[in-house]
């Protein structure tokens, strides 16, 4: 029996409904984004649950293009006086809207035969209420097995649902996809010690062996919580600090995300222009890449909001600048080719972006280069998480790093906490990169990279010790 049989008859008839509807109203091109879905999500809250929920639904987005100018609207009905009313709405915008040579909606591709394969597990999609439950109490049990570890929050989520992309040069995409997801929010307590409060979340396409992979990264979190519970004082410097997985991806990569933003690049406030493709702009260690066809990662995607196929893409090789993010927009204004890049849902206009980025691994393995480390620097922070803001144009970044792990002689001597770093993505990402571990981690089911060292970032610890 096919799954989501009837609702995604439902859907591609409103969308089709839709579209017919914007071109009746005047519109030149227009295009649907169209969506339903359905969770049911197990909360706990201080150790215990809290509460169930279901929710499903259908969301219809569309976007109608003439004469340069763009309108938009959306609704989460599927009933054919909605979809009427929210085609003329979208056509009345249009009328008011500024004319912009580069608004675009255009045909695309078919998507690769080499992509992974489905995103659906009818099992998942036929999981009982029970058995969801049974999972929550796994992910609570192992939480609270060490009754030092306080479980702030938590959730286990079963998610169903389709997507599809529909307009009116012939594009008609539709993914159907169901997942499991769980996360935690805790810290840790001993006596007068409190660590802070760190969280992670972990995604699943299938209902084979979550129960184990559930009960795994719970304990490992635990255990990581607890650990920063031995604590000691940091020191001020200027040197050498590592940055976490984490770390590396909340500061470094993110900041990068605004300046390869194609449509950044054709507003000219990217800090690149388009002939910078192909030259060096970073540090030969560093590899960046968007892989959008990891089905494991909550960025996983196999055509763009546009309906364009996506694919792995190297953005930076060997520090060399090799691609932009561009969705259609970008690369009209930039007289190239969309990369797959459109963002977004069926309540907004598409934006533009990367799937699921990820750093590649250095040739060493971190406790080499920990040990090289001590003979030019004896002590060092390594960030965990950041706490802080990252200048958008300068780069600059600073703030307070959470869960600081203080290094001596190669090892992990205890945790420390109010310690402030700051320093500059591009430096650090450049002629300040040191090294990359062999070792990377994925990142709460999304990004990966490996842990970074680099010089030249200030650390600045309460009192007046200095390294």
């Amino acid at each position: 029996m096919e799954r989501l049989k009837k609702e995604r008859q439902t859907l591609e008839t409103a969308a089709s409904k839709l579209l017919s509807a914007a071109l009746k109203a005047g519109a030149e091109a227009a295009e649907v984004c169209a969506t339903y879905g359905v969770q049911t999500k197990m909360a706990l809250e201080k150790q215990d649950f809290h509460l169930a929920s279901t929710d499903d639904g259908y969301n219809l987005g569309l976007r109608v293009v003439t004469g340069g100018k763009q309108g938009f609207s959306s609704t989460n009905s599927a009933e054919a006086a909605d979809l009427k009313e929210v085609a003329s709405k979208a056509v009345e915008i249009l009328q008011f809207s500024p004319e912009n040579p580069y608004v675009a909606i255009a045909p695309s591709e078919n998507v690769s035969k080499e992509t992974p394969g489905v995103l659906w597990d009818d099992a998942l999609f036929d999981l009982s209420l029970q058995t969801q439950k049974d999972w929550t109490k796994v992910m609570a049990d192992e939480g609270t097995r060490d009754p030092r570890f306080r479980l702030n929050d938590g959730a286990v989520s079963i998610s169903a649902g389709l997507y599809l992309i529909l307009n009116s040069h012939g594009t008609h995409k539709l993914e159907k996809e169901t997942s499991l997801s769980w996360s935690v929010m805790g810290m840790g307590v001993d006596g007068d010690k409190i660590t802070s409060f760190d969280y992670f979340s972990q995604l699943m396409r299938s209902a084979q062996g979550a129960p184990d992979k559930i009960s795994t990264t719970t304990r490992k979190f635990r255990d990581f919580i607890l650990s920063t519970l031995k604590s000691g004082p940091a020191k001020s410097y200027k040197g050498l600090v590592a940055f976490s997985p984490r770390a590396v991806l909340d500061i470094l990569v993110s900041g990068l995300n605004g300046h390869l933003n194609g449509r950044s690049v054709a507003e000219g406030t990217s800090r690149w222009k388009i002939g910078d493709l192909g030259t060096s702009k970073f540090n030969p260690l560093f590899t960046l890449r968007d892989l959008p066809w990891f089905t494991d990662r909550f960025g996983s995607a196999f055509f763009d909001r546009e309906g364009t196929p996506t694919a792995d893409r190297t953005i930076i090789h060997q520090g060399r600048l090799e691609s932009f993010f561009l969705d259609h927009y970008a690369a009209k204004a930039l007289k190239s080719t969309s990369t797959g890049h459109a963002l977004g849902g069926p309540t907004t206009p598409p934006s533009v972006g990367a799937h699921c980025l990820c750093v590649s691994p250095g040739d060493e393995p971190l406790v080499s280069i920990t040990r090289k480390i001590t003979h030019s620097q004896k002590e060092f922070l390594l960030v965990h998480r950041f706490s802080g803001q990252v200048d958008p144009i300068t780069g600059d970044f600073s703030g307070v790093a959470k869960g600081g792990e203080w290094w001596f002689s190669g090892e992990r001597a205890y945790f420390v906490s109010e310690t402030l770093i700051s320093g500059n993505i591009f430096d650090v990402l450049g002629d300040q990169l040191y090294a990359l571990s062999k070792e990377t981690e994925v990142v709460d089911s999304h990004g990966e990279s490996p842990t970074l060292i680099a010089d030249g970032v200030s650390v600045t610890a309460p009192g007046p010790k200095t390294v």
